[in-house]
Parts: structure tokens; sequence; C-alpha cells
């Protein structure tokens, strides 16, 4: 290959490369994940409290099959009311107490669980 041929594509080929990685790191780990970006992330960036507060209350409903989760609903509870009230620091605040406490060990225990 010519070297203004590799000039010219091997920066975009290393960018494509770059941004495949990056796209695929942000990409959901389990079937909750894949439901809860279009049903969760989306509304919560669109400030559609309505759909949130519905989809917090379906989520609160649908605890993993372990009982080891006690604060599922509470916290899925917890955020349907900031929803209720359209207060977007109680709701972000909700799905992080839930993320913290349970993000890592459902993707461990569930990483292949049908959601919903």
């Amino acid at each position: 290959m010519t070297k203004p041929f590799l000039r010219t594509f091997a920066p975009l080929t290393i960018a494509l490369g770059l941004a495949g990685g990056i796209a695929a790191a942000g990409a959901p780990l389990t079937p909750l994940g894949k439901w809860m970006k279009p049903n969760m992330g989306a509304p919560l960036a669109e400030q559609d409290f309505e759909t949130l507060q519905k989809s917090f209350v379906f989520v609160a409903g649908k605890p993993p099959p372990s009982g080891d989760y006690a604060q599922w609903s509470a916290f899925a509870n917890t955020g349907a009311a900031a929803a209720a009230k359209q207060d977007l620091a109680g709701v972000k605040a909700a799905c992080k107490r839930c993320h913290d406490a349970y993000k890592e060990k459902y993707r461990k225990e569930f990483a292949t669980q049908p959601f919903p």
C-alpha cells in the first residue's frame, strides 16, 4: 500500500475501531439492562415523568427470583413517588441507590434472566 493511502485511511480505521469499542462498552449486559434503556433511560433523559412512574411501578413488581434483593421494590417505589412529583433529583437518587446496591450482583446472577 502507498503511504498516502495509509495516511488517509489508517486514522479512519483506528477511529472506527475505537468507536465500536466504546459503543460496545455502553451496551446493556443483561435483558433487564436492555429493557431499561428505552423504558427508563430515554424517559429520564426526556424528563418524561409519567413514563418513568409507570416503569418504576412495573420494576417494583418484578424483583429478581432470589430473595437477596430485599430493597428492590422499595427503591423502585421511591422512584415512582419521585416521578409522580416530577422530582428529577429524587428519580436519579432512586436509580443510583438501586444500581449501587444491586447492579453488579444482578449482572453476575442473572446475566441471561429474561425481563420482563
